[in-house]
């Protein structure tokens, strides 16, 4: 209410009953005024946990100091318990805390005037969550592992009573309260606690049989009473562990090998990963049929290739789950596959391709004729840039190639075609590829590659066609040195 309204409502001679009215609405403003100054100072707080014989590090506000201040001051409660002159210090530090160092501390900025530069509310739990000596877990775990994720309480006191969560992200992995367990969806049957040492204060989480999705940050939250302690330091991570078609590869794709009737050929496969697969189950299959099994250190052959097939067992400490098939017969061509079982997680190779044909394609000379090849790799040149390289190629058995097409690519481009007694170069290839068609006869169906440069470095396939024969040979493999020695550098 205006003073004029006021005063035309009591009237000039009521100056009692005026005064009385006027102290109402200044406590009533000043009330508002405390309230509000109260509620700032309030939001100002600052909370801060912390736990038994731990060191903690309380901080003001530099930019609160003003001109003039020449001491500062820390209170617990009303008692000053730290005073000292205005320097570089931002922090008052209180090593080995206690539970009764909890509590409301103020620190004042000391010079011309008093000021308030903080306002911390200290809570010094009993207990403490740790998760080891290492901050983080450790990452030789692989899908199908059985994990435990450490976590105990310090000092070593008994968490019979306490509520236990674990959670991944934000969602909940498993919770122990009143003596019973549950599960978070998800991890139903997969996720426990070592009840038998809650005692002990050990609320580590073993997480049973881990899955890629598994990987992440994990975080155990102990409640007691009022007090609240977590740990998220425990991050899970997963060696990824896959079947591959060479050994010391870790690319996956399907490879596809010729071969003749009678001869004896290795399907290959090979752990990514360094671990043993001697404990692990191996299964070989042809299409739907298993042809092949070890399991516990025994090797079980399918109906149809007995005494055909087997494992290199002595091998498979390296890491090596090939398949040896015998005595090759037609019936043999198709598409086959391994399955490798660890624990519960199950996992399989892309294919290989088998095809049994009247011949194949070899690198080596030596080879021609033999029902094995003496290597099953990449057959590797290292040429001198500006030199001349051959690619080797060979029919075996041996017979003529001068009626069939010879096909020669650099990975997939086209690059040189005998077909009909003509040669037929590509674009960038011409003057520079050549057959030795005078030993066509004799079955060699080599590439001769001419001043070689940095832009030939790559993968070579001979492709032989014979009527409704197809054979081909992708193992050549050209590094020009000069450019080879650049990249290295």
């Amino acid at each position: 209410m205006a003073t004029l309204e006021l005063d035309l409502y009591l009237g000039k001679e009521d100056e009692v009953c005026r005064r009385q009215i006027w102290r109402v609405v200044w406590m009533r403003r000043r009330f508002a005024q405390v309230h509000a100054e109260f509620h700032i100072r309030s939001t100002d707080m600052v909370m801060q946990r912390s736990s038994v014989g731990d060191t903690v590090t309380l901080q003001y506000n530099p930019q609160k100091i003003s001109k003039g201040t020449r001491e500062i001051r820390w209170y617990k409660g009303t008692e000053c318990i730290h005073q000292e002159t205005l320097g570089d210090n931002l922090f008052l530090t209180l090593n080995d805390v206690k539970d009764t160092d909890s509590g409301q501390y103020r620190c004042e900025a000391h010079g011309k005037s008093k000021k308030e530069v903080a306002v911390i509310y200290l809570h010094v739990a009993e207990f403490k969550v740790v998760s080891g000596v290492y901050s983080f877990s450790p990452s030789n775990y692989f899908p199908g592992d059985d994990v435990t994720l450490p976590c105990h309480l310090s000092p070593k006191m008994s968490a019979v009573a306490m509520e236990i969560r674990w959670f991944k992200g934000t969602d909940c992995v498993c919770v122990y309260q009143n003596g019973q367990v549950n599960e978070g969806k998800g991890y139903e049957g997969r996720v426990s606690l070592f009840t038998n040492q809650l005692e002990e204060g050990n609320v580590s989480l073993m997480l049973g049989n881990v899955q890629k999705s598994d990987k992440g940050k994990y975080k155990c939250v102990v409640t007691h009473g009022k007090d609240k302690m977590k740990n998220d330091r425990n991050w899970l991570r997963l060696k990824e562990l896959k079947l591959v078609s060479e050994p010391y590869s870790y690319l996956i794709y399907s490879r596809t090998f010729y071969t003749c009737a009678g001869d004896q050929v290795t399907l290959p496969c090979y752990l990514s990963a360094k671990i043993s697969p001697v404990a692990m189950e191996i299964r070989w299959f042809k299409g739907t049929d298993c042809i092949c099994v070890y399991q516990d250190g025994q090797v079980n052959e399918g109906k149809g290739y007995e005494g055909r097939v087997s494992f290199f067992t002595q091998e498979l400490e390296n890491r090596n789950l090939s398949l040896m098939l015998k005595n090759v017969q037609e019936s043999d061509d198709g598409e086959y596959k391994c399955e490798v079982t660890r624990g519960k997680h199950k996992m399989e190779n892309c294919g290989v391709y088998l095809h049994v044909s009247e011949f194949k394609l070899v690198c080596r000379s030596e080879d021609v004729g033999q029902s094995t090849e003496s290597e099953y790799g990449f057959h590797e040149m290292f040429v001198a840039d500006g030199a001349d390289a051959t690619l080797p190629c060979y029919l075996s058995p041996k017979k003529s190639a001068v009626a069939m097409v010879i096909r020669w690519f650099k990975e997939t481009d086209c690059i040189c075609v005998y077909q009909n007694g003509q040669v037929k170069e590509e674009n960038d290839y011409k003057g520079r590829v050549r057959f030795f068609t005078h030993e066509l006869e004799e079955g060699m169906v080599s590439l001769l590659l001419k001043n070689v440069q940095e832009s030939d470095n790559g993968m070579y396939k001979c492709e032989v066609t014979l009527g409704k024969v197809k054979v081909e040979n992708n193992r050549n493999w050209l590094c020009v040195s000069g450019s080879f020695f650049k990249t290295s550098i």
